[in-house]
């Protein structure tokens, strides 16, 4: 069974953004380097140790016992940001001694988790299998055996090229993702990638581009924007009419307020459907800072203002604070509300300052980017510029004032001409003096109705 969020009813054209921005698309570098650094001290302040070797998290945070993937995440936040971390040989400690050994090649080397009764699946497998990969544990004789867990991503492959919790369980789109991007940071040239790069991009066309958690669901932000990331990781030069239909798609459907959090809930039977033991696994999917991350690996460049927008909604809200959709306890402070936020930040660190063709221009006090499809435009027309002079707007707010200046100018044209005296000038200018500065005031202490701005979603 799967909880999947509604997508909206309508959205715009494709490759355009969801709503007008409000606001200048601005990222402040100091505002973002805070909030990674408030998402670490969470976890330091987190930390538990476990009762047996080592320690580490669970995904609630308040809960002391820690387990094996919400570990491997902690540890990825300090490993991805740059910054050490005192008990990180503790976490690793952990992860040595919860990694199955088993003569039984489908389960030795992977993990499990804590529901799915001892056996080894992708859901803590993935993720741990790449923690190990981007902190170059695999020659550290403390660290858990990254080539068991290599061999037991590959053993549990389906015949189809993707992956589900484990080998003879329905292919599914988030695990596929999670151990391609294991696999690409172990072995990129590893044929079993290809595989699952063939099985994820199966069945994509121009009226279906998108993904959802299976290849015959409905397509959701969070499946799109994570399929994409994984291609981008997996196949860094691989660009099609679809990938870019894909991000039109996700650019189109995506609604940088809302942060979009959900759980997928399926189950799952090791023996074949309708055997027994069956469990239930559960995904926790926060769809906004994937989606930004998604969006920062467009080839043709981010989208600015989307970009600027998400992030202003994930720069203000809570870190520990997720709403949850589908799910009873969605008041728990939860590692993946921290974790996603903290990935999709660092991608936003990581984004170069100029793309291959494109153009800089160093200004004084300040850089401007010009892209490779704009090139040939010259800066003046990139910049914002002044609202243009509007006469008839001017005349419908200062009818009053410019009927004056007509009246004065015609008296003092009858004046010169001797057609009247000075005193029927100012007789005849004192009435309209009086109506215009009444007329004026009023103007003044009325309060300007706010700009109607339509919300496409």
């Amino acid at each position: 069974m799967n909880q999947t969020p509604p997508l909206p009813a309508a959205a715009p054209r494709a490759g355009r953004p969801a709503a007008v921005p409000a606001a200048p698309p601005v990222i402040d570098m100091a505002v973002l380097a805070t909030r990674i650094d408030e998402s670490l001290d969470v976890l330091r302040g987190t930390y538990a140790p476990a009762l047996g070797a080592g320690g580490g998290w669970y995904h609630e945070l308040a809960r002391p016992e820690p387990g094996t993937t919400a570990t491997a995440l902690g540890l990825l936040a300090f490993t991805e940001t740059g910054q050490p971390f005192e008990h990180f040989d503790e976490g690793l400690s952990l992860l040595a001694a919860r990694q199955t050994a088993s003569t039984d090649a489908l389960r030795d080397g992977g993990w499990s988790t804590k529901t799915s009764l001892g056996m080894p699946v992708v859901e803590a497998t993935g993720w741990i299998a790449r923690f190990l990969a981007r902190a170059r544990c695999d020659l550290r004789e403390d660290a858990p055996d990254l080539r068991r867990a290599y061999a037991w991503l590959l053993h549990n492959q389906n015949p189809d090229g993707g992956w589900g919790s484990l080998r003879g369980c329905p292919s599914r789109v988030w695990l596929t993702c999670l151990a391609l991007r294991a696999l690409s940071q172990l072995n990129p040239y590893e044929p079993a990638v290809d595989r699952g790069v063939e099985w994820l991009t199966a069945d994509r066309t121009a009226h279906r581009p998108a993904w959802g958690p299976t290849p015959a669901a409905g397509p959701t932000i969070t499946h799109t924007a994570f399929a994409l990331v994984t291609l981008a990781e997996a196949r860094p030069g691989l660009r099609t009419e679809r990938m870019l239909d894909a991000y039109d798609w996700l650019l189109g459907h995506l609604d940088p307020e809302d942060d979009d959090t959900w759980i997928e809930t399926y189950d799952v039977s090791p023996h074949g459907a309708g055997a027994k033991p069956v469990w239930r696994l559960a995904l926790w999917h926060y769809g906004l800072p994937i989606a930004l991350h998604a969006l920062l690996r467009d080839p043709r460049g981010p989208h600015g203002p989307t970009v600027a927008r998400a992030f202003r909604t994930l720069a203000r809200g809570e870190i520990t604070a997720p709403r949850w959709s589908g799910y009873p306890g969605g008041g728990r402070t939860s590692l993946w509300t921290l974790w996603w936020r903290l990935e999709g930040l660092v991608a936003l660190t990581r984004v170069p300052l100029a793309g291959a063709a494109d153009v800089l221009h160093w200004l004084p006090d300040a850089t401007v980017v010009q892209r490779a499809h704009a090139r040939e435009r010259p800066l003046a027309a990139l910049l914002p510029h002044r609202r243009r002079p509007d006469p008839a707007g001017f005349a419908r707010r200062h009818w009053s004032a410019l009927l004056l200046g007509l009246v004065c100018a015609a008296s003092a044209v009858g004046v010169t001409l001797g057609a009247w005296g000075w005193r029927d000038f100012w007789l005849s200018v004192i009435l309209p003096i009086v109506l215009t500065s009444v007329d004026e005031s009023v103007k003044r202490r009325r309060p300007r109705d706010p700009p109607v701005q339509e919300n496409v979603r």
